[in-house]
This record gives structure tokens, C-alpha cells and sequence, in this order.
């Protein structure tokens, strides 16, 4: 089993030598009369160009977020306007986070096959394999790590369309790779705004400090922004076939909204008594409107009734995050902030393998041909996508790319998919959400969830459920039905090998004795704890260890700085990150790097950090490689 994307591909015929090398050396032999190589098949529909593609992805808007999936506090004309254009699914499906999603739907791949599984597009690829053999003592079981870019070698829907003599368009959010050689520009994108390493906008209102989306002016909204850039890309390439991939920023955090929207939306009430948070309503409403106009524009150009339209989302509503009234992020959980959003009746939200965080609102627009106005309750993967437009447009499939999806231009039509079996395999344990570490399969009716760490969040392995009588996923009948539960955890099981995933597996060093808490200090991963003469030792395995301590901080908000005194055999530079009461995550904007000795000798080290608000949590890596760092103290002046 390979662990890396790349290294597969090194095997697997033209995509060892790069594709566009590939091409070349194929044109070069054709012209010898040597070779025949493979070329798109241009049946177009329509009689006199090509089918248009907008492909709309919103971030992190759950499967209740509209009026036309039942939200009654939201308010969604242009979805609505959609909808009664399109077939409509009810059984559309992701991954729990964004990073996968993406990758599912630009390849057509399992993100179980890619090893990109979860969500880490936008931090460096730390080195190492992807999974370890063995882990410290105090991690139970081993999981994986996410790979966090899209390879180079992978044959892109982006590819495809633009081999076909589409101009190719990506607008927006990306998160498929940190460092910019695996940006859209190198993944089958003619233009490239505002796509790269970026989770969310680090700020929704201009300045944005995004590197290829210039500044507008101050206050600019970067949700009408992206429209208008999409608008001017449908413009400029109304004369001929176009793919505008289209991935709104919105609704992902930070939660900023206009004020307006805020102060109308604070004066509404559910009637549902479910949806409350009046920034989430106004940036729904924005995103609205951003649908609006590029249908606006559709029309204006008289290309609507030769473009294809398809609405989705990268995984479920936000239910971990708690805002205050204004928007502001007060963390995980915090008692007293709202939740962004309310998926019920489904189970969960993003992070989460239940409904609420993998069934994503779904519309298809295919002027001529879909059924108008239409519900479909057929199983849609985000894999789907590719081979269903490939179908739509009359492009023949490159014979070297691998597609798990499958076309579900049936489905537009009103006809049964021969397909009524999907997967999911997400074996990480986001922070922000109690650890899921799970795989899942769902067939008909029936969804069964294995997990990989019992706690007592999740106390069973399996868990069993017949969604159309239990869409809330309240009753488990795993217990009263295992023949059922066996049934479907062997179709899980060869599911997983086919796809070469990396499955979690039990520490072969686990000691339920060890340390997993040192003086309010927590160890990573890839790092145990111990206590010396008066000392705390990280024993580092490589990859990422570090340790973190969250919850009792200073509440300091003016500069500060953290020292510490340390000896270490180890390799690598030194980072420190904090985190803060409107920023709780930790990442690239509240970090600083700095140089470790690693001589075995005493150091004293002094790390300034200037907040943008008070300190909640500190997070110190010492190293990227295996070996042992002693540390004597550490303090906040």
C-alpha cells in the first residue's frame, strides 16, 4: 500500500512524466504515425457551441440553509429561483471537511484513494509518510495524516475541459495545497483569483491579505467581490465555451457580515425555533446574491440556455464554532456564543460523519435536458461531478484517470441510478469536534458508521441506521440487526482495500499509564510526555510534535513574551503559536518562527507576540524530527 499520491502515480503510465510532458511526447510520435493518443471527443451539445459550465461551491452550508431545503429563517430567493430550474437532490453527499471535498470533485476520486481525507490545504507538507508504524505511548490508535495537496500528476476536471478548448476559470476558495506550484493555474485553470492555500479569508471586508486577489476598497465585501470578478469572467469569454469554477469563500469563518443584513436578521425569529445567528443570515443572504447576479449576467449575454449550472456545498453547517452577536468567534462550544448555523433534523454538522455533516444542499441546472423543477432522491457523491459532465458535454473520459464517480445524467432525467452504494472514510479527530475517526457506507435506505476509537462520545464500534425512518440517526440498530451490520461492513471493508486507504490501526506502543497531560501541557501526536528531575521531555518521533496548553492563559492582550529554557538532540526549526478569543484556531497568521539549538546544551530562548486580542492558548514546536527536548521552564512576561 502506497502512501503517497505521487508515488502512485510514478507507475501508472503517462502521469509518471507529467501530463502536459505526456502530451507533447504523444503529439511528437503521432506525427511519426508511431502512436495513436487519446483526444477528447467533441460531440457538443446544443447546435451551434458548446455546453457553458458555472460550477457554484459554497463552504460549509449545511443541507438546512435555504428556503429551498426547508430553512425558515434564512432567505434565499435566487437558490429558490434555481431550484425551479434544476433537479433538486435530497441525498447529496461530501466529506466532513473542506480539503476532501474539493479533491473528490475536481479529480472524480475517492479522497480515500488520494489520501487526501481531511483538511490541511493550507499548512506546509510536513515530512515523513503519511502514516506512522507506531506512534507514543499514550495514542491508542494510529491514524494518518492528511495529504494536504493535490498532486501535479492528477488529470483534473479543470484538465479535461480545458484540453476539450474550454476557457478555464477558478474563482475563489481552493485549499488544495499550501505552497503555490499546486495552485489552479497548475491544475488545468487559465485564470487563477484569489485560489490558494487559504482556509477563509483572513478578513471578509477589504484589505483581505490574499496574494493574487488585490485589495479593494476599504470595506469591499469579498463575497460581491469574487461575483464581480465572475461576472467580468463571463463577459470576457462569452465568445467562446467556458468553465468558471466558482468556490464562494462564503459562509466559511470568519463570520462577518454587512450590517444591515445583521441588524434585519436580529429582528427575525425561526419559526422553526432552530436558526438564530443574524451574521450567518446576512452572509447568506450575500452569497445569495452572488448567485443571482452570475445568473443575472447568464442572462444578459444570452448564454443561460447554453450553460450548465451546478450548486453544492464542501461539507455540512458549523455546529462546533460559537459567535458572539456580532460575529465575533468565541471558540468551540463556548456557552455563551450561538451556533452558526442549526442542521436539524439531521445529526451533527461539519467535522461530524453523521448527515448533518456529510448531506449538502444540491442543484443541477441543464437547460434542455434536465428534468425542471424536479426532486431526485438518488445517492449523489461528490465524486460525481466529473464524470457527469463529462457525459453532459460529450467528452470522452482520459483512458489514464481513474474515476470513482460515476455519471448522473440518469438521475436528471428521472431514471434510477444502477448505483445504490456510496462511501466515506475520515479517519482523523478534528479538534474543534469530539474525535470521529470513522469510515461509512451507505446503501438504499441503510447507513452503517464504524469508528475507530470508542469513548464516550462514540461507546460502539458500529453504529447501524435506516435513514429513511431515522433520518436524526437516534436508534443504533447495530445491536438488534448484525447480520445487516456485517452485511455492510464487508462491502466497507473492500471498499477501503480497493482504494488503497489508510486505515487506522492500534498503537503497537500504547500504555494506557502514560502521560497525556504534564502541568497543563498536552503532547501531539507525534510526541510523548515525561517527567524529568523537575523537567518536562518531549520525546519526539518526528512529523509535527509539539505541546499546547489551552484554557488557563494570562488573558493578555498587549505584547508579550514567552521564554523558556531548553536542551535538545533533536532537528529542525523552532515555532510558537498562539491563539486568541476572536481567532481560537490555531494557524499561519499567529505564528513565529524561530532558531532551536540542537546541541544537547542549555538554551534560553525569548519569543515576542503582539495579539489582536486576549490569549487563550499557547502551542510550542520545538523540532520536525525524532529525538528529545528538555525543557525547564517556560513563562508568559
Amino acid at each position: 500500500m502506497t502512501t503517497d499520491s505521487t508515488a502512485r502515480h510514478e507507475q501508472s503510465g503517462p502521469h509518471g512524466m507529467g501530463r502536459r510532458a505526456f502530451l507533447k511526447t504523444a503529439a511528437l510520435w503521432t506525427g511519426l504515425g508511431a502512436l495513436t493518443v487519446f483526444e477528447p471527443r467533441r460531440t457538443w451539445a446544443g447546435p451551434d457551441r458548446p455546453m457553458n459550465v458555472v460550477f457554484f461551491l459554497v463552504d460549509d452550508m449545511g443541507w438546512m440553509d435555504s428556503t429551498v431545503y426547508g430553512s425558515r429563517y434564512y432567505e434565499t430567493p435566487n437558490m429558490e429561483r434555481l431550484a425551479r430550474m434544476s433537479t433538486r437532490f435530497m441525498n447529496a453527499y461530501v466529506t466532513p471537511l473542506c480539503t476532501a471535498t474539493r479533491a473528490g470533485i475536481i479529480t472524480g476520486q475517492y479522497p480515500g484513494r488520494l489520501h487526501i481525507t481531511g483538511a490541511s490545504g493550507h499548512v506546509p507538507v510536513p515530512p515523513g509518510p503519511l502514516m506512522a508504524e507506531s506512534g507514543p505511548p499514550h495514542q491508542e490508535i494510529i491514524g494518518p495524516r492528511c495529504q494536504g495537496f493535490l498532486p501535479l500528476e492528477e488529470y483534473t476536471l479543470g484538465n479535461a475541459l480545458q484540453d476539450a478548448g474550454y476557457r478555464t476559470g477558478f474563482i475563489g476558495k481552493w485549499h488544495l495545497g499550501h505552497d503555490p506550484q499546486y495552485w489552479p493555474e497548475h491544475q488545468g485553470f487559465d485564470i487563477n483569483i484569489g485560489g490558494g492555500r487559504w482556509p477563509g479569508p483572513p478578513s471578509y471586508f477589504s484589505p483581505y491579505r490574499i496574494d493574487n486577489l488585490p485589495d479593494g476598497p476599504e470595506g469591499e465585501y469579498i463575497t460581491d467581490r469574487l461575483t464581480d470578478e465572475g461576472v467580468r469572467f463571463i463577459r470576457e469569454s462569452k465568445d467562446q465555451p467556458f468553465f468558471l469554477n466558482f468556490w464562494q469563500y462564503a459562509i466559511h469563518a470568519p463570520y462577518q457580515g454587512k450590517i444591515k443584513y445583521q441588524e434585519y436578521f436580529e429582528e427575525k425569529q425561526d419559526p422553526r425555533g432552530a436558526q438564530h445567528n443574524a451574521v450567518m443570515g446576512a452572509m447568506i443572504k450575500s452569497l445569495d446574491e452572488s448567485l443571482g447576479r452570475l445568473m443575472d449576467t447568464l442572462e444578459e449575454e444570452g448564454l443561460m440556455d447554453n450553460t450548465i449550472i451546478i450548486f453544492t456545498s464542501d461539507d455540512g453547517g458549523n455546529m462546533y464554532d460559537r459567535t458572539a452577536r456580532d460575529g465575533t468567534n468565541l471558540g468551540a462550544w463556548a456557552p455563551e456564543g450561538r451556533m452558526p448555523t442549526n442542521n436539524a433534523p439531521l445529526r451533527g454538522g461539519k467535522g461530524s460523519v453523521y448527515e448533518g455533516g456529510i448531506r449538502v444542499p444540491a442543484m443541477i441546472y441543464w437547460p434542455g435536458v434536465a428534468d425542471e423543477e424536479a426532486v431526485s432522491h438518488e445517492l449523489v457523491n461528490c465524486i460525481d461531478y466529473y464524470p457527469t459532465l463529462l457525459d453532459m458535454l460529450g467528452i470522452e473520459p482520459h483512458p489514464d484517470t481513474i474515476l470513482d464517480g460515476v455519471s448522473i445524467v440518469p438521475a436528471l432525467q428521472g431514471e434510477p441510478l444502477e448505483r445504490d452504494t456510496i462511501f466515506g472514510h475520515f479517519p482523523h479527530g478534528p479538534q474543534a469536534v469530539p474525535c470521529q475517526m470513522a469510515s461509512w457506507v451507505r446503501q438504499g435506505d441503510w447507513k452503517l458508521i464504524r469508528f475507530y476509537v470508542q469513548d464516550e462520545n462514540f461507546p460502539d464500534r458500529l453504529e447501524l441506521y435506516n435513514l429513511r425512518e431515522d433520518i436524526g440517526e437516534l436508534y443504533n440498530l447495530a445491536a438488534t440487526m448484525p447480520d445487516k451490520a456485517a452485511e455492510l461492513e464487508a462491502l466497507l471493508d473492500e471498499h477501503l482495500e480497493e482504494i488503497g486507504a489508510l486505515v487506522p490501526f492500534v498503537n503497537p506502543n500504547y500504555d494506557p499509564n502514560a502521560l497525556t497531560e504534564c502541568d497543563g501541557w498536552r503532547p501531539s501526536g507525534d510526541a510523548a510526555l515525561e517527567r524529568g528531575d523537575g523537567t518536562l521531555i518531549i520525546n519526539s518521533i518526528g512529523g509535527d510534535p509539539f505541546i499546547h496548553r489551552r484554557g488557563d492563559m494570562p488573558p493578555v492582550e498587549e505584547p508579550f513574551r514567552v521564554r523558556f529554557r531548553a536542551r535538545s538532540d533533536s532537528e529542525g526549526e523552532g515555532m510558537l503559536f498562539w491563539a486568541v478569543e476572536t481567532a481560537p484556531n490555531f494557524g499561519p497568521h499567529q505564528r513565529i518562527e524561530f532558531p532551536m539549538h540542537h546541541d544537547d546544551a542549555w538554551h534560553e530562548y525569548a519569543i515576542d507576540v503582539t495579539p489582536a486580542a486576549p490569549l487563550i492558548a499557547l502551542r510550542l514546536d520545538p523540532s520536525t524530527a525524532p529525538g528529545r527536548i528538555e525543557i525547564d521552564w517556560i513563562r508568559v512576561e
